[in-house]
């Protein structure tokens, strides 16, 4: 008599030394065992989870609205968004044929900026971007996930 795929999938976990690798799907392979053991395997990094879902990779992220792009602190530093604006507005008010002879021969050094604030702001303020670690792979919502990491206990309690 053959097992249904939950007996076959507890039978795994008691004879592997990692049962928390081992999935429903994963018992129907041709060596488990093995299938397993490369799973538990050291810097080994685990297939992404949308393999064997129907739809597509990224499909369900259609109705979210993202805001909209905001500078880092150590650019908006800099003043280049206030100098930005009024170029903007005088972009606007431009007729498309103007806009047009713009593309074709641009003209330089609209924005007056200091060198040193430049450099200052990317040699010395930036900060480093936030990277996930080795073998963490990304899945749909993983932005929208509260990240724990930064909150302390005692702080989340006064706040």
């Amino acid at each position: 008599m053959k097992l249904s795929h939950q007996e076959a999938g507890f039978t795994l976990k008691q004879l592997v030394a990692r049962p928390d690798v081992v999935e429903m799907h994963g018992v129907t392979a041709q060596d488990p065992k093995l299938l397993v053991h490369l799973k538990a395997t050291r810097n080994s990094v685990p297939v992404p989870r949308h393999w064997c879902f129907k739809r597509k990779y990224l499909q369900g992220k259609w109705g979210i609205e993202n805001p909209p792009f905001e500078l880092p602190d150590f650019i908006k530093c800099t003043g280049i968004q206030e100098m930005w604006e009024p170029l903007q507005e005088k972009e606007e008010q431009k007729t498309m044929k103007s806009k047009m002879r713009e593309k074709v021969r641009p003209e330089m050094g609209k924005i007056d900026i200091d060198y040193r604030k430049l450099h200052d702001a990317f040699f010395k303020w930036q900060m480093k971007p936030k990277l996930t670690i080795h073998g963490d792979l990304y899945y749909e919502g993983q932005e929208f996930e509260t990240q724990l990491k930064e909150k302390k206990p005692e702080i989340c309690l006064r706040s």
